[in-house]
């Protein structure tokens, strides 16, 4: 029987080398440094941003909301609802003027709201319907105690008559001043932003 001769296997043949595996992310120091540049930039943009303007805007929302709040109320409890302005603390109080007498008594209930961030009830260097400057200007507007500007609503939605009321910063810029307009027969409200020059702009809210 013939013999087979085999041969010793081959030394381990050596395996393919692999290349070191792509490192995936950022290191530490690399995040660093985008979220310092990020921060110097953001530095440099944050004193061209008007705080003060998103600040006032806001006020000037709230007043047209607590009026249009105040008409609304007129209508479901159907009795007339003053709107009275302490200019002197930066609020305004609703009142359920049951007695239709134009002002409150007591017993009527009443509201009280109060504008933020410092903002105040100004009188303005100059008005939208181009009268003597004050508070609160326009035929619908009464004077009560203190001086208190008071506006009315009807049951029927009206108010007492045109009126504008005036919203202002701590800062005293022109630009901070801003108005609601509010038409009589309707009580349709509009906004408007004073410029930096001092005239009035009628814009979108």
């Amino acid at each position: 029987m013939p013999l087979t001769l085999r041969t010793a296997p081959a030394a381990h043949a050596a395996l393919p080398s692999r290349s070191t595996p792509r490192r995936l992310g950022f290191t530490i120091i690399e995040v660093a440094m985008v979220l310092g540049i990020a921060a110097i930039f953001a530095a440099m943009a944050l004193p061209a941003i008007d705080f003060n303007r998103f600040r006032m805007d806001a006020n000037a929302r709230y007043v047209q909301n607590q009026l249009l709040g105040a008409q609304a109320r007129a209508v479901q409890r159907n009795t007339q609802v003053l709107v009275e302005i302490f200019y002197d603390r930066g609020q305004f109080r609703i009142v359920d003027d049951t007695s239709a007498s134009g002002a409150w008594e007591s017993g009527e209930s009443r509201i009280y709201g109060t504008l933020s961030n410092g903002m105040q009830f100004v009188i303005p260097p100059s008005t939208i319907d181009s009268v003597t400057p004050n508070y609160a200007t326009g035929a619908g507007i009464t004077i009560g105690a203190g001086s208190r500007p008071i506006l009315i609503f009807y049951p029927n939605g009206s108010s007492s008559g045109d009126a504008v009321i005036y919203l202002g910063s701590p800062k005293a810029r022109l630009q901070d001043n801003r108005a609601i307009k509010i038409t009589g027969a309707t009580s349709k409200m509009y906004f408007y932003r004073m410029t930096a020059a001092g005239t009035w702009a009628l814009s979108e809210m």
